[in-house]
């Protein structure tokens, strides 16, 4: 890989990473909503409608969006796109449900363990697909080594609060929502491609996880679950923007998912919520948050991972016609 190259993957990583500490602002705002609200799928309905109002706002005021929307329209009718691919969103749906239930109950960082752990086996899996944007990428040995680094570093940090009681199916809800998590990356980097824009891609997201929680809320309201209340303190109120933020990792990992692959965003993005999720506990904490040797560790351990699966450019001699190999 040439540095250009390189230097075009840091890029879209670091942009991946103020996407992953985005995801971690908005794991604490559903789960404060969700405790406030009284069920988790009403506090993602609440997070999705705040979503859809800020892309639907943003696909109105841009004629280039409203023109890329027609485009997906038209690819569909084709079949040039599948229609399934617009499913993403009820990944989305599943992230947030599984914020606002397990966080309260095993905190922000114990949940983004869980969460990225998903997400980087689902990367892994997806990679070795024709799923992603960018094509299939070869299962090299310092791929399988960097994802085992991450898991590793997220079991050490795991470790204290799995012993001290917490419940097999805490940790399982967001593992499994951050596996599919991979799927919706690569659906909504081909929606992007196919459209040109990340602002259709992101609506498409956050219309139908609307949808399914529209379908949600109505069940539960009509079995008698009540919907318990609504922020009522101003400072409560921040903690309506999970929608937001969810908007913010959607788009920026939409662009940068055809760059980077799936397995390398899911890298990026965990070490960004790991580092967002520290500076929660550190600058927020609540009850069991307390930031710990075993936390920070845990973070300098995925770095190592993502540093390890990173591609690196080799100099061509002076006399070879080959292109340079990669590490991966």
């Amino acid at each position: 890989m040439r540095s250009s190259s390189l230097v075009t993957v840091l890029t879209a990583g670091l942009v991946t990473i103020a996407a992953g500490a985005a995801m971690s602002l908005q794991g604490r705002a559903n789960g404060l909503l969700g405790q406030v609200l009284g069920h988790a799928v009403f506090a993602a309905l609440v997070s999705f409608v705040v979503g859809l109002l800020c892309v639907g706002i943003a696909l109105a005021v841009s004629a280039r969006s409203r023109g890329a929307a027609r485009r997906l329209v038209a690819l569909l009718r084709e079949r040039t796109v599948p229609w399934w691919m617009l499913l993403g969103g009820l990944s989305g749906c599943l992230v947030v449900i599984a914020q606002a239930t397990t966080i309260p109950r095993i905190g922000v960082a114990m949940f983004t363990m869980a969460f990225v752990s998903g997400q980087v086996t689902g990367g892994l899996i997806v990679d070795s697909t024709d799923l992603p944007p960018g094509g299939r990428q070869r299962l090299g040995v310092l791929r399988i080594l960097g994802v085992l680094i991450v898991l590793a570093s997220l079991a050490f940090a795991a470790g204290d609060r799995l012993q001290s009681g917490v419940p097999l199916w805490a940790p399982l809800l967001p593992f499994v929502s951050g596996t599919l998590t991979s799927v919706q990356q690569a659906f909504n980097g081909h929606i992007r491609a196919a459209t040109g824009s990340a602002v259709v891609a992101t609506t498409v997201n956050f219309t139908v996880g609307f949808a399914a929680l529209v379908v949600g809320t109505l069940i539960l309201l009509g079995s008698g679950v009540p919907w318990s209340g609504f922020p009522a303190s101003p400072g409560q109120w921040w903690i309506l923007l999970g929608g937001a933020f969810g908007v913010v990792f959607i788009a920026l990992t939409t662009v940068t998912v055809a760059r980077l692959g799936v397995l390398l965003l899911s890298l990026f993005a965990l070490f960004g919520n790991l580092v967002g999720a520290l500076a929660l506990d550190a600058l927020l904490p609540i009850p069991g948050s307390d930031v710990t040797l075993t936390t920070v560790l845990s973070a300098a351990g995925v770095l190592v991972g993502i540093v390890t699966v990173l591609p690196v450019p080799v100099r061509r001699s002076s006399g070879s016609r080959r292109e340079p190999a990669s590490r991966t």
